[in-house]
């Protein structure tokens, strides 16, 4: 009893540290499996740059601005593709710009006043963003008072989006006057001697002649040197800096194809056969076609020249209502109805004034002055005059806003429609893309015979059926081939073509061939060499209207690249440099015994080759291209005197220069202005170039987008 008893006691406690180990072991087990995620926000981390984390929700943040900037700016609600992959690499530029600069402002105390801000925006250094947003097109100069009215204003936008422009482009304003004065302080610290500047003019001046004899060194035959693993290991040590490489997978996979089967083509064709007597029963042939068509319909008149060749000679002789078809053209079924046959003029002329919306004006205050401009033609005023003062089609404003003579295919279908329907010299109002237009027809051709065409058109594509088939085969293709050396045989065996991308980088956005393949890039980077390559465990990837299955066939990490990947190019470079100390020992050995160019040439069975005009800038030699060594041994030694053996990057050689000529050149001041003026160039860029290379930027966008 006295045991039962202190076990109830101690129940509670002995309950709470079993407990308190189950979580202890959840918590452990959950520290190890995430590599210590619990105590870092490592795996948040977008990169690393100078020693500091960047957590992505920093680079998001800035990501998200920026495209809110541009959609205001641009005037756009949504960006495409593109415009947005732009704007995150102008970010990821910022903010590498930020993080490696920031800390050498700091150091030397550069800072940007508010003095000087007020003159960049308003005193007597505008900066070039001011300039660009606020200069008048129409004469070129700063329009201050734009400048004004926009600072006094923007806090009043309920959305406040022109408070966040203005911030934004104050903070670029800032950002790139910060780093002019950096870049000035480093090209202002860069100078020329004239010692320097008097031995750069010596070598432009010095010009020489000279005679040479060149054997090359692939002349060599492999069996007359060795190479062993020693040789291949020394090279390589010592030339490091040639194998450095970033990050990239070679890959192999195949694609299984999504294409309409022969059942999905007799779907497609009973569709059109059935809906042959709907279309031809209706009145309304624009309607039908938009409820019904897979492409747009085109509601304008042609005339015979311009019909699609297969319906020339079934329309044009038609009566209204006559089908054609079904007919196959662009992998699509179609049905043609002679919709109507009208006389209508071939073209018309017209002038306008185009409208389009700033950031200030909404779309109804721009219809409200189309309505005033509007009106006040209709009393009378002058066009060419309004059109001048209001109107952004600047190339129209030239000709008082006259488009002169179009066809109704050569304008958006609003902007056809209303001009061929209006009535000459009546006044129109039409929205396209491209804004509000205040439209006058000021002349028609003469009416002639036309027709209207209603194009009803199902495309040629694979059914839900097909792709879950074409699925089927590549699960079956997967399950039974694990490994790459199935894969291999399974290749062989079945006749699939293998496709092979070579050096993909993690942050690619394209493969040749394939559809948005940004998923299948990660998975590929989340695969050791010669493994399947999957995502959630699925070796599947869906790819547009293909399937594909891979495999990563080779693995490249950021750094020196190790011997055995690189062993084929060492050996190349190992067995030139023997070669070239082979031939040059042959050299050596002749010209001891004869110092003769002529008895060097007859030995090696070639000839002695001249040049001339030859300084120490030359880019090239004739007969043997570029040889850097043989250029700057011909500018070193003196007359008269065979010099050799020189071994070069595809020869060997030996050589006697004949003259030297020295030019004149008493002005090494303008040597030392023109050599000072090309450091300053390159500071710019190469400062921060070299920032950044001790910064040891690791770059995880890849991880995240």
């Amino acid at each position: 009893m006295a045991t039962l008893e202190k076990i109830r006691n101690r129940a509670g406690v002995l309950v709470a540290v079993v407990i308190g180990l189950a979580l202890l072991a959840f918590i452990l087990g959950d520290f190890m499996n995430s590599g210590g995620a619990l105590f870092s926000n490592t795996q948040f981390e977008i990169a690393e740059i100078a020693g500091k984390s960047i957590p992505y929700q920093k680079y998001q943040k800035d990501l998200n601005e920026m495209m809110e900037i541009n959609k205001f700016s641009s005037g756009q609600s949504t960006l495409d593709e593109n415009t947005v992959q732009r704007i995150q690499m102008q970010t990821w530029n910022q903010l590498v710009r930020e993080y490696v600069l920031e800390d050498e402002y700091d150091e030397i105390g550069l800072d940007v006043s508010s003095q000087e801000l007020w003159d960049m925006v308003q005193g007597e250094n505008i900066h070039p963003i001011i300039q660009n947003l606020f200069t008048n097109p129409e004469t070129g100069e700063l329009n201050t008072m734009a400048v004004i009215r926009f600072l006094k204003t923007y806090e009043q936008d309920p959305t406040g989006q022109q408070k966040a422009y203005w911030l934004f482009i104050e903070d670029q304003m800032i950002r790139d006057r910060l780093f002019t004065k950096y870049s000035n302080l480093i090209s202002k610290g860069l100078y020329s001697t004239k010692a320097e500047a008097q031995n750069e003019l010596n070598n432009i001046n010095k010009k020489v002649d000279f005679e040479f004899v060149a054997q090359e060194i692939s002349s060599i035959p492999d069996s007359l040197i060795e190479v062993k693993n020693s040789d291949l290991k020394a090279y390589y040590e010592a030339h490091q800096n040639e194998f450095k490489q970033d990050a990239s997978r070679d890959i192999e996979y195949i694609t299984f194809d999504v294409v309409a089967s022969e059942a999905d083509r007799e779907a497609t064709q009973d569709w059109i056969n059935n809906i042959k007597e709907d279309f031809a029963a209706t009145d309304n042939d624009k309607e039908f076609v938009t409820l019904n068509s897979d492409f747009e319909h085109k509601n304008i008149f042609l005339k015979k020249d311009e019909l699609p060749e297969i319906l020339e000679g079934e329309m044009w002789n038609a009566d209204e209502g006559y089908i054609y078809g079904p007919y196959f053209e662009n992998d699509s079924y179609m049905l043609a109805k002679l919709s109507e046959i009208g006389y209508v003029p071939d073209s018309v002329r017209a002038r306008h004034i185009l409208l389009q919306p700033t950031q200030n004006q909404s779309s109804e205050m721009i219809f409200a002055l189309a309505d005033s401009i509007k009106e006040q033609l209709e009393n009378g005023a002058n066009f060419a005059l309004l059109s001048d003062q209001y109107s952004s089609d600047k190339a129209a404003n030239e000709k008082g806003g006259d488009l002169g003579w179009f066809r109704a295919n050569q304008m958006v279908t609003p902007f056809s429609d209303t001009s061929f329907n209006a009535n000459i010299g009546e006044y129109k109002l039409v929205a396209t893309q491209f804004g509000l237009h205040i439209v006058q027809v000021t002349n028609k051709a003469r009416n002639e015979r036309k027709v209207k065409i209603a194009i009803l058109g199902r495309k040629l594509e694979p059914s839900s059926e097909t792709y879950q088939q074409t699925y089927a085969l590549a699960s079956k293709f997967a399950g039974n081939n694990h490994t790459y050396e199935e894969f291999q045989q399974a290749l062989e065996a079945e006749g699939f073509a293998k496709k092979i991308a070579q050096n993909v980088k993690e942050a690619d956005q394209q493969l040749a061939g394939l559809e948005s393949p940004r998923e299948f890039i990660r998975s590929i980077y989340d695969t050791e060499k010669h493994g399947i390559i999957k995502s959630q465990n699925n070796p599947i990837f869906e790819l547009g209207d293909r399937f594909v299955i891979g495999f990563v066939t080779e693995v490249r990490e950021d750094g020196v690249a190790p011997l055995d990947q690189v062993r084929d190019q060492v050996t190349v470079q190992v067995k030139k440099e023997k070669k070239a100390k082979y031939l040059a020992e042959k050299f050596s050995a002749v010209m001891a015994t004869d110092n003769n160019l002529e008895v060097l040439a007859n030995e090696f069975n070639t000839e002695v080759f001249e040049a001339t005009d030859i300084t120490f800038r030359s880019y090239s030699i004739p007969n043997v291209g570029i040889e850097p060594k043989l250029v700057a041994a011909a500018t070193s030694v003196s007359t008269d005197q065979v010099f050799g053996p020189i071994k070069g990057e595809n020869n060997v050689f030996a050589l006697k220069v004949l003259t030297i000529a020295e030019e004149e050149n008493s002005n090494p001041e303008m040597q030392q202005m023109q050599t000072m003026t090309q450091f300053r160039n390159r500071a710019n860029y190469e400062a921060f170039e070299a920032l950044k290379e001790t910064a040891n930027i690791v770059d995880k966008r890849a991880k995240f987008y």
